[in-house]
C-alpha cells in the first residue's frame, strides 16, 4: 500500500519515502514510524501504543520516541511548532492530520498468455494471493514492524528506594531514584526498565533474583534514604542479579537540612561512580551485538587509555595511533577504533604533535569507515564530528555532534566537542555547553584539555579573567598536559601580569621540555602577539 500526502509518496512495499518522487533518506524505525501513523490516521495514537507496537519486547525511554517523532517530522519538513503532519495532542499520544490517500501498488506480474500468445497481467489476482497469504499468516499489517528479535543489550533495573522518617525522605527518595534512573537510561549500549516498571516492586515483596527474571536484568540498583535525629544515611549499591553480587555500594550521612541543595551533586557522584562498573560489561554487551576480536578490543582500549595515563607527546599520540591501527588490523569493522583514530590524528595535528605525512587523508578515511560501519552510536558520532571539526570542517562536524548528544544527552564529550566547535564559528552558545559537558563529568580525565580550549574560546570573546580561572583550573586538573599552560601564559600576557604569564610557559616547557614559538603561536591571535612580543614570552 502507498499513501500519498502534499508531494510526498510513502511506498511501504519498497520501505521508501519518495519526495516529488524522489527517494529520501529515512531509518527504517521513522519510516515504521510514519506507516503507522499513516494506517491510523483516523485516531490518535498514544505513546504507549507506539512503544508497544514498534518496538516489542525492549524497554525504551520516553526520549527515544520523541527522538523518533522529532526525525520523522524532519524527513517532512515539518517541525515541533508548525506540526503540518505531526501533530501532538497534550497529555494523549500523536496523530497523522494531514490529507492523505491510499494507492495500491502497481504491479506488472505476467504470469502466462492467452490463445494467442500474448502475456496476460493478473493484478488482481496476485492481490488476492497476498491478502490469502496475510490472512493464512495472521499478519494482515500494511508494513512489517522491524527490529523486533528480542534486545540483546545488558538491561539494569532501577529499584525505588526505601525510606523512613519525615516527608523530606519520602521526597528526597524519590526524586533520587528518578535521577539515577533517568542518567543511566542515557548510558548507551544499556536498557533501563522504565520508572513505573520499577515501581511495581515498592509494594511487592520480591527477592533480586525474581526481579531479575521477571524483568530480564543482569543488575539492579537500589537504595535507601533514613532519617537518624538531624541526619540523613543514604545507601546505594549496584547487583550483578546473577549470583546476587555486589559491584558497589556507597553509604553517606548528611544534614537533614540540606539534603535538597545536595541532591544534584549526590545524583552525579553515584552515577559517575555506577557507570564504570556498568561498563566493565561493555565489551560482552558489544559481542552480543556483532562478534568482535577480542584481542583488537584490548587494543583499542590500550589505545583510548594512552594519552590520559602519558599525557600529551609526540610519542603518546603515536603510540596511541599505532595501537589502534592494529586494532584495526585485526578487526576491520570495530567503528570505535576508526573513529578514534580519526580524532587522535586530527587532534594531534591541531596542537602540533602529528606532523607525518598523509596524516589528513588517514584521519578523513578513518572518520568515513567509522560512519558507515556504526553511524547511530553516539560515541563514533562524538570522536568523528569532533575529528572533522579539528580538521575544519565544521558544518559536517557540528551535525554529527549535535546527533551525538540527541542520542545520548549524557555524553560529556560530545557536549564539549560540540561546544568547542561551535566557538569556531563564532557560535556563543559554544559557552554554555563547553561548560555543560564539564559540569555533567566531573572526573573526566579529558577536562584538562576541554579547559584549556574553553579557555582560549574565552579569550577571543575578550573574557580575559573568566579566561584565566579556567585555564588555571584546567593546569590543577591535569599536570601532564601542556596545552592549558600554554593558553593560561597567553592569558595572562593579555592581562598585563607578565611574571604570572611568563610562569604558565615554563610550566608547559616543564611537560613539553621541545615545546617551540611555533606551538605556542598556534594559540595566539594576531593582535594578542604584542603583548606576547612585549613580554618577551615568545623568545
Amino acid at each position: 500500500m502507498n499513501f500519498c500526502f502534499d508531494h510526498f509518496e510513502l511506498d511501504t512495499a519498497n520501505f521508501q519515502l519518495l519526495s516529488h518522487g524522489e527517494p529520501q533518506a529515512i531509518e527504517p524505525q521513522v519510516f515504521n514510524l510514519l506507516a503507522y501513523l499513516l494506517q491510523h490516521r483516523d485516531r490518535i495514537i498514544s505513546k504507549t501504543e507506539l512503544m508497544d507496537t514498534l518496538w516489542a519486547g525492549k524497554v525504551i525511554s520516553d526520549s527515544t520516541l520523541s527522538s523518533c517523532i522529532k526525525a520523522a517530522r524532519k524527513a517532512l519538513g515539518d517541525g515541533g511548532k508548525t506540526q503540518k503532519y505531526i501533530a501532538t495532542i497534550n497529555r494523549r499520544g500523536v496523530r497523522f492530520v494531514s490529507s492523505a490517500s491510499e494507492l495500491a501498488p502497481v504491479t506488472d506480474v505476467t504470469v502466462g498468455t492467452d490463445a494467442k500468445g500474448e502475456a496476460v497481467q493478473v493484478d488482481e489476482m496476485l492481490r488476492q494471493s497476498v491478502l490469502a497469504g496475510s490472512e493464512e499468516s495472521g499478519n494482515a499489517c500494511l508494513f512489517p514492524i522491524r527490529n523486533l528479535a528480542p534486545d540483546k543489550r545488558i538491561v539494569i533495573a532501577v529499584l525505588p528506594f526505601q525510606t523512613s522518617g519525615a516527608d523530606l525522605m519520602a521526597f528526597f527518595g524519590e526524586t533520587l531514584y528518578e535521577e539515577i534512573n533517568m542518567h543511566l537510561a542515557r548510558t548507551p549500549g544499556f536498557l533501563v526498565t522504565s520508572r513505573n516498571t520499577g515501581a511495581y516492586y515498592r509494594t511487592q515483596q520480591a527477592s533480586l533474583t525474581t526481579i531479575a527474571q521477571e524483568l530480564g536484568a543482569q543488575y539492579v540498583v537500589d537504595g535507601s534514604v533514613r532519617s537518624l535525629g538531624n541526619q540523613a544515611i543514604l545507601s546505594v549499591q549496584l547487583v550483578e542479579t546473577q549470583n546476587e553480587r555486589v559491584l558497589w555500594g556507597i553509604r553517606k550521612n548528611m544534614p537533614v537540612q540540606s539534603l535538597t541543595e545536595q541532591l544534584e551533586e549526590i545524583t552525579l557522584n553515584i552515577t559517575s561512580a555506577i557507570e564504570p562498573e556498568i561498563n566493565r560489561v561493555e565489551f560482552a554487551s558489544l559481542r552480543k551485538r556483532r562478534q568482535v576480536d577480542l584481542a583488537a578490543w584490548e587494543l583499542y582500549r590500550q589505545g583510548h587509555a594512552v594519552l590520559g595515563l602519558k599525557g600529551w607527546s609526540e610519542e603518546s599520540f603515536q603510540e596511541c595511533a599505532e595501537l589502534l591501527r592494529q586494532a584495526i588490523s585485526k578487526d576491520p569493522e570495530l567503528a570505535f577504533a576508526h573513529a578514534y583514530l580519526a580524532l587522535t590524528l586530527a587532534i594531534g595535528h591541531l596542537v602540533g604533535l602529528v606532523n607525518h605525512d598523509g596524516w589528513h587523508e588517514e584521519a578523513l578515511a578513518a572518520g568515513e569507515r567509522a560512519i558507515a560501519l556504526d553511524s547511530q552510536d553516539p560515541d563514533v558520532l562524538g570522536y568523528v564530528g569532533c575529528a572533522f571539526s579539528d580538521m575544519g570542517d565544521y558544518f559536517r562536524g557540528i551535525k554529527l555532534l549535535e546527533r551525538c548528544i540527541e542520542l545520548d544527552p549524557s555524553n560529556a564529550q560530545g557536549w564539549a566537542a560540540l561546544g568547542a566547535a561551535q566557538l569556531q564559528v563564532g557560535q556563543e552558545q559554544g559557552f554554555a555547553n563547553m561548560y555543560h559537558g564539564i559540569r555533567i563529568s566531573p572526573r573526566d580525565n579529558r577536562i584538562g584539555a576541554w579547559g584549556a580550549l574553553l579557555a582560549r574560546g574565552l579569550l577571543s570573546y575578550g573574557r580575559v579573567d573568566e579566561a584565566i580561572e579556567v585555564a588555571q583550573n584546567a593546569c590543577a586538573f591535569d599536570d601532564k598536559i601542556f596545552l592549558p599552560r600554554v593558553v593560561l601564559g597567553v592569558a595572562l600576557a593579555q592581562a598585563d601580569q607578565p611574571k604570572a604569564a611568563a610562569t604558565a610557559i615554563e610550566d608547559a616547557r616543564r611537560i613539553r621540555p621541545k615545546l617551540s614559538i611555533d606551538d605556542i603561536k598556534r594559540f595566539v591571535r594576531p593582535d594578542e602577539m604584542l603583548k606576547m612580543q612585549q613580554y618577551a614570552l615568545l623568545a
